[in-house]
């Protein structure tokens, strides 16, 4: 299966989250208010914490450990998904006496029993990430491309079924849950059952891209929980979390190209094949929809606020213009690391926990000096320092990981757009998706005159659709 289709599985699964994440935020921000919805949104950055240190690591290793030895892929697994059975068991209890000193941390008490209700998460995630990493490793895209939107689906519904009658507690306890009926369909997919076999080698790989995802995880949310705990205003963290939440849909959507690209570039070095082309393939597309969004979001903040929630949380507007820059570098970071984690994962683990600390050390300068804004301006210049160093780093290992011809088309593509954008006033939120349209469609006409996008890119396009959709074309 081309890794285009694969592309396609992961990126359709990938907006099934996003779009049923959006909906979730967008719709508990307006039903709990600001000050509920801070709540929640720190809640759920500990969810996505725990997810995150969990998950990805082990799914990567698993993932490239089955595809090295198709032949021994379940017996790893096997052996894989025993150990993180026995191993989660004891952080779950760990995590659980845990809550009430991290509630206490943040100045806030109540948030001891809510984080309490993620505890199943952990054991959850841990077994989910073995079963994900086996069916990505063997090419069984579309299986685990289903497991996501089950996931997205039942985490929508019960959210606020749960929600309507039991109000924030009720959204929280959905999350555990529809991760509960997504390892269901996970174990019953994927039949693996309890092996032995010598899993050091790929426990030894995984840490290292666990350490680092943690540590991105922590950067992303770490602005979040000093606003909270230096502000001790769940109205403000309400606002911060509306913020973050819009930034991080262009983050969200392009880094799952990353659960791609790890395998094929593990791959292609390997076999000593155009690591270099393969790279700048991917990022040329990453740069053409990252440049053009984050402009787009940045200029329009307060009324995109004010439109996805309600007027009552415009002043997250100056916050998410600045926050929307540092996601866009946190996103081709993340990104730089997924190559480096294919020759090295060290390397980007030891990075990110050095702008870790120096994120916090600005965060706890910045936030109590201009607040909401402080903090955004943190995360930001943080991200793009994170940005230059991997940055340097990939290019020192495999050559320059973006094509400047597409890179300066892209660039002039998108300051078009930005003046476009300058000289028209937007008087009514409503008509901002139109503004959107129009700025998209000027940005794609002016790369096809410049040439940039060519026959392939619509060939690519089409083998992302549907075979029906494709043969009609």
């Amino acid at each position: 299966m081309s890794a285009t289709r694969n592309s396609a599985y992961i990126i359709a699964a990938q907006m099934s989250l996003l779009f049923s994440g959006a909906i979730i935020s967008f719709g508990l921000g307006r039903l709990l208010g600001p000050g509920l919805y801070g709540q929640f949104g720190v809640v759920f950055a500990v969810a996505t914490i725990i997810n995150l240190l969990i998950t990805p690591g082990i799914m990567q290793a698993v993932s490239k450990f089955s595809a090295s030895d198709k032949k021994q892929a379940q017996a790893i697994a096997g052996s894989v998904l025993k150990k993180q059975f026995i191993i989660s068991m004891i952080l779950a209890l760990v995590y659980y006496f845990l809550a009430t000193p991290i509630a206490i941390l943040l100045r806030d008490p109540e948030l001891a029993d809510l984080f309490q209700f993620l505890t199943p998460l952990v054991v959850i995630y841990a077994l989910s990430a073995v079963y994900g990493g086996y069916l990505t490793g063997i090419g069984k895209f579309s299986k685990q491309a289903t497991q996501l939107i089950a996931y997205s689906s039942s985490r929508l519904i019960l959210t606020f079924l749960l929600a309507y009658f039991f109000s924030l507690s009720g959204a929280i306890l959905a999350l555990p849950l529809a991760a509960f009926v997504a390892l269901i369909y996970f174990a019953f997919v994927s039949k693996i059952k309890f092996a032995e076999y010598k899993t050091a080698s790929l426990y030894k790989f995984a840490l290292p891209i666990t350490a680092f995802i943690g540590l991105i995880t922590i950067f992303l949310s770490v602005d979040l929980f000093l606003v909270k705990t230096l502000l001790q205003d769940n109205s403000l963290t309400g606002y911060y979390t509306a913020a973050s939440t819009i930034a991080r849909i262009p983050y969200f959507v392009l880094t799952a190209l990353g659960m791609v690209m790890l395998p094929a570039i593990a791959e292609k070095i390997a076999a000593k094949k155009d690591t270099k082309q393969f790279v700048q393939g991917a990022f040329r597309y990453v740069l053409m929809l990252l440049i053009p969004s984050t402009i787009m979001i940045s200029m329009t903040a307060k009324p995109l606020v004010m439109l996805l929630y309600r007027s009552e949380y415009a002043a997250a507007g100056l916050p998410l213009s600045v926050l929307t820059i540092g996601i866009a570098a946190l996103t081709l970071s993340y990104l730089f690391a997924t190559v480096i984690n294919a020759i090295k994962p060290s390397l980007s683990a030891a990075t990110a926990a050095g702008v870790l600390v120096l994120s916090i050390t600005l965060n706890l300068t910045l936030i109590p000096r201009y607040y909401l804004v402080g903090a955004a301006i943190a995360t930001t210049l943080t991200s793009i320092l994170l940005m230059l160093i991997l940055f340097l780093i990939v290019y020192r290992k495999i050559g320059n990981p973006f094509n400047y011809s597409s890179l300066v088309k892209v660039i002039l593509a998108s300051i078009l757009i930005f003046v476009i954008a300058l000289q028209i006033d937007l008087q009514n939120k409503f008509f901002l998706p139109v503004l959107y349209a129009l700025l998209w469609g000027i940005y794609f006409i002016a790369l096809f005159v410049m040439k940039e996008l060519k026959k392939e890119d619509f060939k690519r396009l089409l083998d992302l659709m549907p075979q029906r959709v494709n043969g009609f074309f």
